[in-house]
């Protein structure tokens, strides 16, 4: 982009070089990201979130007369209202379909290597967890958010695509979007982050499957797949004092879904576990007051 497009006030505040600088950084994170996440059969784009993501290989795979839509299962919900859940008439046959990878509110996992290589898949709850390996092997194309189970920044969102299964124009028209996030802001964090030697890629934690009894005679169960660092439990009936609870302890309640999600944060390396079966136990405890 051509300098002059700055105001002479802020070229006097950020330079005369300011697009060649995020440039730059976005080429040194690109290739960070790869070696970090075992991306080296990808071309790696970052746009500002998966919903923008989503919204622009909408747009690109439309030009390519090639529909989007969400696969036959739960989606995030603002996804879900995003796209439609079927094919446009007469692109039955060349519809590409979104997969989410790991369902957030019943952590149910929709298998990767059951289906066609053409899907684009919502990595949002896999990328950066034990279900990373699947996702590489398996994914032809996918989104994932930085801030989530990978904790790099906020405000950046991958978007990971096998060269061999999309054309190179759809690649290229990708790289010009990319362009639009111009902020240094979340490079420049990005960077810090993966620089800090403290910091570790992976969240390593992982839950067993709960099935236990209330109070009230009832049983708790956990419904999503084991391993996964968050634990969801099917729960038709939940309190406002529960509701209260439960956000001091940084889970969710999802009323549409009648599901209660207790996450688990642990930082480590990929092939890495920590069992949090425990502490997620105590957490049910508190809700139910269990002693």
């Amino acid at each position: 982009m051509d300098p002059s497009s700055l105001s002479p006030q802020l070229q006097a505040h950020h330079g005369g070089h300011f697009y060649k600088k995020v440039n730059q950084l976005r080429e040194t994170l690109r290739e960070k990201l790869s070696e970090v996440y075992g991306l080296e059969k990808y071309d790696v784009f970052m746009v500002q979130s998966v919903s923008v993501g989503l919204a622009i290989l909408s747009h690109l795979l439309h030009k390519q007369q090639i529909s989007l839509s969400l696969a036959r299962h739960q989606h995030y919900l603002p996804i879900d209202q995003l796209f439609a859940h079927s094919v446009l008439p007469g692109m039955e046959n060349s519809g590409v379909h979104i997969v989410t990878h790991v369902n957030p509110y019943t952590g149910e996992v929709n298998p990767l290597n059951q289906r066609q290589n053409r899907v684009v898949v919502d990595a949002s709850h896999s990328f950066a967890t034990n279900r990373h390996n699947d996702l590489i092997e398996h994914g032809s194309l996918f989104l994932a958010p930085l801030h989530k189970h990978a904790s790099v920044a906020v405000g950046l969102t991958l978007i990971a695509v096998r060269p061999e299964h999309y054309s190179m124009l759809l690649r290229s028209e990708l790289r010009l979007f990319e362009g639009s996030t111009m902020s240094p802001t979340p490079l420049e964090m990005a960077l810090t982050t993966l620089e800090d030697p403290l910091w570790r890629p992976f969240n390593v934690a992982s839950i067993n499957p709960i099935d236990i009894p209330l109070p009230d005679g009832d049983r708790l169960r956990s419904v999503n797949a084991p391993g996964l660092p968050f634990c969801c439990l099917r729960v038709p009936t939940f309190s406002a004092q529960q509701q209260q609870t439960v956000k001091a302890l940084n889970g969710s309640y999802f009323e549409h879904s009648d599901t209660l999600r207790l996450s688990r944060w642990s930082r480590g390396y990929k092939g890495d576990s920590v069992d949090c079966t425990a502490s997620v136990f105590e957490d049910i405890s508190k809700l139910w007051n269990i002693r």
